[in-house]
């Protein structure tokens, strides 16, 4: 059974769409924000979006049963 790691579109769009506004939103000269209760907003839901766009994908068929998972070790 292997574990890949899928590519989500979408999440990558909006998080691209992120990285633009956080470029425009901080200042290079003082390493500050300009508001920063927007940036770190800004911040927090771009990390969310980058670490959603590549996450595990679900495993189907005869590997992924819940009878395999739910086994005790003893």
């Amino acid at each position: 059974m292997k574990n890949k790691i899928g590519f989500n579109i979408m999440p990558a769009l909006l998080a691209f769409v992120l990285a633009m506004a956080l470029n425009r939103e901080f200042n290079f000269e003082t390493f500050t924000f300009q508001k920063p209760a927007l940036g770190i907003l800004y911040l927090v839901t771009f990390i969310f979006f980058v670490i959603s766009t590549f996450k595990k994908k679900k495993v189907t068929g005869k590997e992924g049963t819940a009878g395999e998972t739910m086994k005790k070790e003893d």
